[in-house]
């Protein structure tokens, strides 16, 4: 089915299909009996581990192609070389766990934390460029909005879109009954909110209203992913992966065996995304709804960001890997 499904998108997109074709050439892993729901079950070892923070890892985000930056417990950030393994630079500022961060260009992200701060960093100076406030509890999410703004969220089960050039807290969006875990961006006027409530909030952010909340996980919601305008893809503690038409609301389809956690997506090329949890690392094919490959580690991955169109990374304790 997945090479039947890359050799028509080759017809109709080109050379540009060769990406769907590299991710699943590793000639060099061990192939395993497959599992229940996937074609493709390998035993793999990392490419690069990357050590250096003292307490897990629980969000990572790509810089570029060969550069990444992860947050952890033990109250830093770090950016990464994937080249030479080594710890570029680490950012010190924050007085409890960092929980989110976002990249906004190549030279500046954002972190949320515990302490209830956001900071502003830019990538080639050790110390915090601005320092946002206006949250009563612990921040967990955070997506950049545009070139001036971007959103949080908190365990104060808001969200809150500030502004990078005034620093002000502009708006504040309130309507989840519990922590707002994630946040993903849509379009020019749009976003959506997962919590752990168990529910999804799709925002218009120019009328400062909820459009319509998408019912059906049963677990909190931990993770969100873009794979359009109106498109999204749910992780969930009921250890479901769900496709949303987030225009209509409706669950346009769901992924998973419920046996595995899910504790990261990411959308990685047209029609494919990566998920994690436990000790396996799956990619999706989106439009038949089927796993074609899965990654059996010997770690537990709670994080995972794409690279380029063959690598990612993964966050597992105190560890980085590059796969």
């Amino acid at each position: 089915l997945f090479r039947a499904e890359t050799k028509r998108q080759k017809g109709q997109h080109g050379t540009n299909s060769h990406v769907h074709r590299d991710i699943l050439s590793q000639s060099q892993m061990k192939m395993t009996p497959q599992s229940d729901d996937t074609h493709y079950q390998d035993l793999i070892e990392p490419i690069k581990s990357f050590k250096g923070h003292t307490s897990p890892v629980t969000q990572i985000a790509a810089i570029d192609q060969n550069c990444f930056i992860s947050s952890s417990w033990d109250t830093t950030v770090r950016m990464w070389s994937a080249v030479t393994g080594e710890c570029i630079r680490t950012f010190r500022g924050h007085r409890d766990w960092v929980h989110a961060i976002s990249v906004l260009d190549n030279k500046h992200f954002i972190s949320g934390s515990d302490d209830r701060t956001i900071k502003l960093w830019n990538v080639e100076q050790d110390g915090c460029v601005h320092t946002f406030k206006g949250h009563s509890s612990f921040v967990k999410a955070l997506a950049p909005r545009d070139a001036d703004r971007f959103l949080s969220g908190s365990r104060d089960r808001t969200i809150k879109l500030f502004s990078l050039t005034s620093g002000e807290c502009l708006q504040t969006f309130e309507g989840h009954m519990d922590v707002v875990s994630t946040i993903v961006a849509l379009g020019s006027h749009h976003f959506a909110s997962g919590s752990h409530d168990n529910n999804i909030k799709y925002w218009n952010d120019s009328s400062r209203t909820c459009v319509r909340t998408l019912f059906g996980h049963t677990g909190s919601i931990k993770t969100l992913a873009a794979v359009s305008d109106n498109e999204i893809v749910s992780g969930s503690d009921d250890k479901m992966i769900r496709l949303w038409n987030v225009s209509t609301g409706k669950c346009l389809r769901e992924f998973g065996s419920k046996t595995s956690l899910v504790f990261s997506v990411t959308y990685i090329c047209e029609g494919f995304f990566l998920s994690c949890g436990g000790s396996n690392i799956k990619l999706y094919h989106i439009p038949s709804g089927t796993c074609v490959k899965s990654y059996e580690t010997p770690r537990i991955s709670l994080a995972v960001v794409r690279l380029d169109d063959e690598r990612f990374v993964t966050g597992s304790d105190q560890m980085l890997h590059l796969w």
